[in-house]
């Protein structure tokens, strides 16, 4: 996926925006390392790669949830949606602390006029929201056998999805998508 969404980068006139319902520290640190865990086999323990992609440098925004190290070294998650303030209404089924559709939602209203085209990477099952939001002309990459996937088959069985889609398990499947864009 990394030679993807760099080759994609690169050919311009492309935005990138991570939505994640994780937090700041975690998606940095990801972005940052642009692959942290090596594969390996189920049997062997999962190892961390030396090399640095710097993915960071690609995103033009991210919106997660808030997070910071204390003094002690702890680490301090925070809600998207403070808990005493307003509530989002979704009836999709996000979580309480992040309606992505709403989020998404609001990125395009910031980056107004309207983007050609919308590719969406997803595999959770709070990724049904957004890209019920979709238009036709629009993408979503959808992780097989993953809580996204099981969502969307009966809405695109019935006719009733707004948007195209592309299924990928592996990451290289997702890159040969991208290569396609």
């Amino acid at each position: 996926m990394v030679r993807g969404t760099t080759a994609l980068k690169s050919r311009g006139k492309t935005t990138f925006f991570c939505l994640s319902n994780a937090n700041i520290i975690f998606i940095t640190t990801i972005l940052k390392a642009g692959h942290l865990l090596s594969p390996q086999p189920p049997s062997r323990p999962l190892t961390f790669s030396p090399q640095s992609k710097g993915l960071d440098a690609l995103f033009d925004e991210i919106v997660t949830n808030p997070a910071e190290w204390d003094p002690s070294g702890l680490l301090k998650l925070r809600r998207r949606v403070d808990p005493s303030g307003p509530q989002h209404a979704c009836k999709v089924g996000c979580s309480p602390n992040m309606c992505k559709g709403d989020e998404l939602t609001a990125f395009l209203e910031r980056h107004q006029p309207d983007f050609d085209r919308i590719v969406y990477v997803g595999d959770g099952s709070n990724d049904l929201c957004p890209v019920l939001r979709m238009r036709k002309q629009d993408v979503v990459f959808c992780r097989r056998f993953r809580g996204l996937y099981n969502l969307i088959k009966p809405f695109e069985e019935e006719g009733r999805l707004p948007c195209q889609v592309r299924y990928w398990t592996g990451a290289w499947e997702a890159e040969e998508l991208l290569d396609q864009l």
